[in-house]
C-alpha cells in the first residue's frame, strides 16, 4: 500500500507542480503552435521539468519555486516526515474486526 501512496502523492505534486509554473511561467505546456493556434506542448513541459538536473542556474533563491527537482526533494521529506512520524500511531483510527 505504501507504493500507492508515494505515486498518488508525488502525481499530485507533479500536477500541482504543473499548475503553479503555467501560472507563473507561463507557456511551458500550451504554447501557440506554428498556426497561432494555442495547444499542449510535453516536449517544453518535460524539458521545464528535467531543466534544474542540467542548468545551475535554477538553484538559486529566486528560481528554486519552479525547480521541480527541488519541489521533489522537499515533497520527498515531508512525506517522510509524516509517514514515519512517532505521532502517526498516535492519531491512528484502526476498526476493530
Amino acid at each position: 500500500m505504501e507504493m500507492i501512496e508515494i505515486v498518488i502523492f508525488f502525481s499530485i505534486i507533479t500536477i500541482l507542480f504543473i499548475i503553479y509554473s503555467e501560472y507563473s511561467v507561463g507557456q511551458i505546456l500550451f504554447r501557440p503552435d506554428s498556426m497561432g493556434k494555442i495547444s499542449m506542448n510535453l516536449n517544453s513541459l518535460l524539458g521545464f521539468l528535467m531543466n534544474p538536473f542540467h542548468k545551475t542556474h535554477l538553484w538559486s533563491l529566486q528560481t528554486l519555486d519552479i525547480n521541480y527537482a527541488f519541489i521533489i526533494i522537499v515533497s520527498l521529506l515531508i512525506f517522510t516526515l509524516f509517514q514515519y512520524s512517532p505521532f502517526k500511531t498516535l492519531f491512528k483510527v484502526e476498526p476493530d474486526i
